[in-house]
This record gives structure tokens, sequence and C-alpha cells, in this order.
């Protein structure tokens, strides 16, 4: 075999291994971040196994969910929200099953329909922060709750501090499950009758109290999307404080 023609042989082998090892990256990719659709089409999400915590978004939703992950059956984990309701399995074959009400059965298999970016919280400023919280309170008083207002309490951030992002996502979700309830008429009456004050607090935990009359949603800010309520563990926690 002449030396030009090895060479030829090497180059095409090494070409081979390295399309080989392209395409399993790529693969490996698209499990780990990506758009997913049940056969139905009656749900999508985003799913992020990009790093910790495991991130996902349902299609229709602004909110990033924090999921933790549990060994399940059959080679697989189950991931969960902060209130404990398995949302997702996912198996060693790449299989990915969604658990929802909206689903015949409770679920269905997911596949994989589109690429996608990271989720990661917007942005914000401290004073967009702020006008989020007072814009919140305008809405919600407008949709039934007249005497409810939206403060923000956090002294150990800084006016430039990149935990203020947290902050204005804690406010959206808060402001998510408030004017979800308030399209009830009963929890309406007992919103507007209960409550005059939300307070968003920076805290070194997450937890939601009621203090008189004021709603206390407790946060870790330095810690985005794990550092708040998830909206089902909110609306739970609220309607047990009401």
């Amino acid at each position: 075999m002449s030396g030009r023609f090895r060479a030829a042989v090497v180059g095409a082998a090494l070409a081979l291994i390295a399309g080989h090892d392209a395409l399993a990256a790529e693969s490996g990719l698209r499990l780990r971040i990506g758009h997913y659709s049940t056969g139905s089409g009656l749900i999508g999400f985003v799913i992020d196994r990009m790093g910790t915590p495991i991130k996902l978004r349902f299609d229709g939703s602004a909110e990033i969910l924090a999921l933790t992950a549990e060994p399940a059956p059959y080679a697989s984990m189950t991931l969960k929200r902060d209130d404990g309701v398995s949302v997702l399995r996912i198996y060693e074959t790449g299989r990915v099953l969604v658990f929802s009400d909206k689903l015949s059965g409770g679920s269905a298999d997911a596949y994989h329909d589109q690429d996608a970016e990271p989720l990661v919280v917007k942005n914000a400023t401290k004073e967009q922060a702020e006008t989020a919280a007072e814009l919140l309170g305008l809405r919600l008083r407008r949709a039934g709750a007249p005497a409810l207002k939206i403060s923000l309490d956090a002294p150990r951030l800084s006016d430039d501090s990149a935990a203020w992002s947290a902050m204005a996502d804690a406010i959206a979700v808060t402001g998510t499950v408030l004017a979800e309830m308030l399209t009830s008429p009963i929890a309406r009456e007992i919103i507007a009758a209960k409550l005059q004050r939300v307070v968003i607090r920076d805290a070194d935990r997450v937890d939601v109290k009621l203090a008189g009359d004021t709603l206390i949603v407790e946060v870790e800010a330095r810690e985005a999307i794990t550092g708040r309520p998830s909206s089902a563990r909110l609306k739970s926690a609220i309607g047990d404080l009401l």
C-alpha cells in the first residue's frame, strides 16, 4: 500500500469517527435540552437538563419550573415540582412521559420535535422589579381586590444586584396565581376581605405565610427559580392560609 493511499484511508477513517462522535454529541444534546410535544398536541414543553436543577416550561406559560429527580422503576427517573407532584418520567432509552390531568389516563409519551434555548430568568433591575410590583398591584385591584398592594422587601440586595431578576420573577409568579384566583367569585371575595398587602421578601428560605392582612412570600433571591415557590405550591399555600 502506497504512502499516499494509506494516508487517504486513515483520513477517511478519522473523518468517519469524527462524524460519528459529532452525531452522538448532537443526539446527547437533543436529549438534554429541547422542545417536546405529546402525540395529540395537547401539551408541549421545553425541558432543560443542561445543569442543576432540571428546568421545564410548559407552552403558554412564562413560569420556569425547577424539578427534583427521584429514582423510578424500569431504569427511569421521575421529575417532581416543589409541591411533590410528578411532572415527567424520563427513561434511559430516552423515552419521556408527561403527567397531566389534561391527558386521557393522566399521562402520555412526549416526543422531541424542536430544538430549544436554555431556560433562564429574564434579566431585571431593581427599578424594573419595583415597577412590576406596582403594576401588579394595579392589575389585581382592577381584578377585584381593591385594597391590595404589592411591595418588595430586600434590604440586603444592592441596587445593581443580579438577584433583582429573581425578585421580578417571584412577582410574576405571584401575580399569575393571584390573578387566576381572582377569577373565582368565592376566592375573590375572600381575598378582598382578608388581604390588603402582599410582600415579596428576600430571605434565607422559601416560604409563604400570613401576618394579619399581609401575605408574605419569602424567597431566596440569590437562587433564581429554586429560590421561590412554584405557582402550584403558592396557590396551595394561599388556599390553606385564607
